[in-house]
């Protein structure tokens, strides 16, 4: 190709491009100068409609929250109190089972311990026959000191005169001296028997030593076959049963656990620092902690009499009386949030949690949206039906409010200040929503 002809081709698609550029600003213009113009209302914008409440002081206990565990207050680990063989478990010795005090838990063999108890009462009743025979010989053996006491006194007479009549001379010296070998023989005679009876004395406390260690034998081996049945110390369920039927146990040895779950304790640890707002009497809320929460009525019973220096902590223990009725009922063991509520409390300015953001609160005054800064002196927990919110999480604060300040209940990040809003009273939005779903039911 000449070098004519390729000048020509560049020199015609640059006068394209050039009017096409043209044409392209052209259109631009004509349609900008045909746009019609936007209208301009006098009317001011609708505001973001917002829930809000009323800012007023009630009456707010202190709260402290603690978490602890529940246990039951009377409970008992039930051992076997001799060593034996499981001879009977009873169908109704199942976990779960109510139990009162008295129920038979389970029987252990009791031969050995019964031929015990048989050879006790053998060896008492040949004790007790031995005091029998000893009766009639103590009464033998009084019976002769008293014969020997009056032969005594007798030749002890006869002395006498023989020796009035040796005075007077009426008899020989020599029958004076014979009288008084009688007397000596008669006086061996009684400490003879004297000695004897004494010694039946002795044998009498010997027999009575033996029969009460065989009587206390006798109880030991009652004690023994009564033991082999072992019974329920309290009133409650039965928790667990550690032994089945045929095994062999040993003195001691745990073999069942019962609990009476109608009076739970919780011990809860507490800041030192509550120790002096809280006292045994308090209100305590007590709550699970997880997904699916119930809550029970609680009481402060006891304080613990010193603090933990580690954890500067102290121990409070609150108590739940329950009935065992449906499925609501406190289980022991359950891992529970405590809110020990101090005292009867005093006027102060409280807000929902939700409606505290970045330690500022967004109110609305003559339609526009103020933040203002707020101090949070302690977060409770309950129900406030002055606000027609059903909020239980709220927050204390530092310093007072305007009462009657509209608060909004749930800001968002898109709310700024200067923003113009429409304020609806959460009691009115609540009235609003009664009103229609009764228009809707009918």
């Amino acid at each position: 190709m000449s070098k004519p002809n390729i000048l020509i081709m560049w020199l015609t698609r640059f006068a394209v491009g050039v009017g096409l550029i043209a044409l392209a600003f052209a259109s631009a213009f004509w349609l900008v100068r045909t746009a019609p113009s936007a209208g301009v209302s006098d009317e001011p914008t609708a505001g973001r409609t917002v829930l809000v409440l009323e800012s007023r002081p009630v009456q707010v206990a202190r709260q402290y929250t603690g978490y602890g565990v529940a246990r039951a207050i009377e409970d008992a680990d039930v051992p076997a109190r001799v060593s034996s063989t499981v001879t009977r478990l009873p169908a109704e010795s199942r976990a779960g089972n109510a139990v009162t005090a008295g129920d038979v838990l389970m029987e252990l063999d009791a031969t050995d311990f019964r031929e015990e108890l048989t050879m006790a009462k053998q060896r008492i009743a040949d004790i007790e026959a031995q005091l029998k025979s000893l009766d009639v010989e103590e009464g033998a053996s009084s019976q002769n000191l008293e014969i020997t006491q009056q032969d005594l006194e007798l030749v002890r007479r006869e002395y006498e005169r023989v020796q009035e009549a040796v005075r007077k001379e009426a008899a020989m010296p020599r029958e004076a001296d014979q009288i008084q070998k009688q007397v000596l023989a008669a006086e061996q005679v009684l400490l003879r028997a004297q000695e004897d009876l004494d010694r039946l004395a002795t044998r009498r406390l010997g027999l009575q030593a033996q029969l009460h260690r065989e009587t206390a034998s006798a109880r030991i081996a009652q004690e023994r076959v009564d033991r082999c049945a072992i019974i329920s110390p309290i009133d409650g369920f039965i928790e667990r049963i550690d032994v089945s039927q045929g095994e062999s146990l040993t003195a001691g040895a745990r073999v069942a656990r019962i609990i009476d779950p109608r009076s739970i304790e919780v011990p809860l640890g507490l800041p030192a620092s509550a120790r002096v707002d809280i006292s045994v009497g308090n209100p305590v809320e007590l709550s699970t902690t997880g997904s699916r929460k119930r809550t029970w009525t609680a009481h402060v019973a006891r304080l613990s009499p010193e603090d933990d220096p580690s954890s500067r902590t102290m121990r409070v223990y609150a108590e739940v009386n329950q009935q065992m009725t449906g499925d609501l009922h406190l289980p022991p063991g359950a891992f529970l949030q405590g809110d020990v509520s101090a005292g009867d409390g005093a006027d102060a300015w409280i807000v929902p949690r939700r409606s505290v953001r970045k330690d500022r609160l967004l109110v609305v005054r003559d339609g526009i949206v103020t933040s203002v800064p707020v101090s949070i002196r302690y977060p409770i927990t309950g129900e406030y039906h002055e606000f027609s919110v059903p909020d239980r999480d709220w927050v204390v604060l530092e310093e007072p409010l305007q009462e009657g300040e509209l608060i909004i209940l749930s800001p968002s990040r898109t709310m700024t200040d200067g923003m113009r809003v429409e304020a609806i009273a959460v009691k009115d939005s609540l009235a609003s929503v009664h009103h229609d779903s009764r228009g809707d039911g009918q």
